[in-house]
C-alpha cells in the first residue's frame, strides 16, 4: 500500500511540476544575424524560430521570447534565473556553472579574425596574433579550448561591450584586429555597410559549437531538456537549422539601406598547430 501511495504521489508531483512548465522563457543575442537580431522592435531569426519549433515538438505549449540590449544581459538573466533558457550558447566551464547544456549542439560559427581594409597578416599559428593588439566583446566566450587558454595566457585582448565599440577601436587605430563570431561579424558589418573598410583573415583561429542552454535555476530545466535533446537531433537530421539560416539572410539582407558588402563565404582553420 505504501509503494502504491508512493507511485501516485510521485506521478502526481511530476504532472503538477510538468504544468508550471507550460510556458518556457528563452532569449539569444540580438545583432547575430541570420541567427537572431532585432527587426522593428522584435527580435527574429533562425535560433529563435528554431528554438520554438523544437520546444513545442517536445511539448512546450507557450514559448515567450525576452529581449534583453545585449548578449551580456541575457546571459546575465539566465544565470539568475530570470528566464528559463538561452540559444546560441557556446560552452565554457564558467557558463556550465549556471547553464544546462542541450546535447547535441544545432549550429557551430567561426571565430572570424577581422582587420583594416588593406591591412590583412599572415595567420598560420596562435603565436600571429600575439604581437597585435586585439579586441573582443564582453561575453564572448572561447570555450576551455586550446585558444582560450592560449588569449587567457599570452595575448593582448582588450573587451569591449559591443562590437560596434570593437568596429570603433579598430578604424580609429586602437587595435590591430577584432575577433567575433560569424553571425555578429555578418551583421555588423552589413548593418553599418562597412565592407569597404574592413576585411575577414582567411583562417580562422577557433570554430565554437552552439547549443540550447537552460538555466540550473529554472524549474524547467528537468522537464524538457531531455525531451528537447531527441527534438534536436531530429532537425539536426533534416538540416532545419542551416535552411533557418538561408531563408533568415535573405530577410536581413533585404532590410538593409546598403548592398551587403561581399564576405568571405567559408575560411580555413589554422594551418599549424598553435606555438607553445
Amino acid at each position: 500500500m505504501r509503494l502504491i501511495f508512493f507511485i501516485v504521489l510521485t506521478l502526481v508531483f511530476r504532472t503538477t511540476w510538468a504544468q508550471t512548465c507550460d510556458s518556457v522563457s528563452i532569449s539569444g543575442p540580438v545583432a547575430d544575424a541570420p541567427a537572431s537580431w532585432v527587426l522593428d522592435g522584435k527580435i527574429i531569426g533562425a535560433g529563435i524560430e528554431l528554438a520554438e519549433a523544437t520546444l513545442k515538438a517536445a511539448g512546450v505549449k507557450n514559448v515567450k521570447i525576452v529581449q534583453f540590449a545585449s548578449w551580456a544581459e541575457a546571459l546575465n538573466a539566465a544565470r539568475t534565473g530570470e528566464i528559463d533558457m538561452i540559444f546560441s550558447a557556446g560552452w565554457s566551464s564558467d557558463r556550465a556553472r549556471y547553464l544546462s547544456y542541450v546535447y547535441p549542439s544545432y549550429a557551430y560559427q567561426f571565430l572570424y579574425v577581422i582587420v583594416r581594409k588593406g591591412e590583412p597578416f599572415r595567420l598560420n599559428q596562435y603565436s600571429d596574433l600575439k604581437p597585435r593588439q586585439g579586441v573582443t566583446g564582453t561575453g564572448v566566450t572561447f570555450g576551455d579550448s586550446a585558444f582560450g587558454v592560449y588569449v587567457d595566457k599570452e595575448l593582448k585582448l582588450q573587451r569591449s561591450p559591443n562590437l560596434g565599440e570593437s568596429f570603433r577601436r579598430l578604424l580609429n587605430g586602437e587595435v590591430d584586429y577584432i575577433l567575433a563570431y560569424q553571425d555578429s561579424a555578418y551583421s555588423e558589418i552589413y548593418r553599418r555597410d562597412l565592407g569597404d573598410k574592413v576585411e575577414v583573415l582567411a583562417t580562422y583561429p577557433y570554430r565554437i559549437d552552439t547549443y540550447f542552454a537552460f538555466s540550473k535555476r529554472s524549474k524547467c530545466t528537468a522537464v524538457w531538456s531531455d525531451k528537447l535533446a531527441v527534438e534536436i537531433e531530429k532537425a539536426n537530421k533534416k538540416n532545419q537549422y542551416f535552411k533557418l539560416m538561408q531563408k533568415y539572410r535573405r530577410v536581413f539582407n533585404e532590410n538593409q539601406p546598403a548592398v551587403p558588402p561581399a564576405l568571405p563565404t567559408s575560411v580555413a582553420p589554422l594551418e599549424t598547430p598553435p606555438a607553445k
